[in-house]
């Protein structure tokens, strides 16, 4: 009997050692630094990812949008058939809404209100552009989009036709 308590005594003994032969507390620091500094990695390379789709995207808006030149007045005070140059009023990531913009305008006797897709699918970086009118002129979309805005209560730009 005494040697199963001794025996017993050795096994607690034994497993109370092992148990303190853990990891200590600098290497315990030092596993939950590299653990930070991993998740630290992924997150700026989350950022770095976004950030160069925000530079392709603002890189290709730059490349589509080529200098307008201001053309000569012409008699026409108005929308046309086939100008050079629209009034855009916004741009969404989605079709459908992008979409309900121009069967509004259309309703509102601006028939020739249209939606441009632009960007790369490849990417996820795609825009709806909601575009209104044909010119022969920057100066006639200019009033145009002067008097689009103020009934929209929205911004707009000039753009040339792609």
């Amino acid at each position: 009997m005494k040697n199963v308590h001794i025996f017993s005594l050795s096994l607690v003994m034994l497993f109370f050692s092992l148990a303190a032969c853990g990891e200590s507390e600098e290497e315990r620091q030092a596993r939950l630094q590299a653990y930070q500094d991993s998740l630290r990695a992924v997150e700026q390379a989350k950022v770095a990812e976004m950030m160069a789709q925000m530079q392709d995207s603002i890189d290709a808006a730059e490349a589509e949008e080529m200098p307008m030149e201001e053309e000569p007045e012409s008699t026409s005070t108005g929308l046309v058939e086939d100008g050079n140059f629209v009034v855009q009023v916004g741009a969404w990531r989605s079709e459908e809404k992008a979409q309900s913009f121009v069967n509004k305008w259309a309703d509102r006797n601006y028939p020739n209100a249209y939606v441009v897709k632009i960007g790369d699918e490849a990417t996820g970086d795609v825009w709806f552009r909601v575009r209104v009118g044909d010119f022969n002129t920057k100066s006639e979309a200019e009033n145009f989009g002067v008097e689009l805005s103020s009934e929209i209560n929205s911004g707009y730009w000039v753009a040339t036709k792609n």
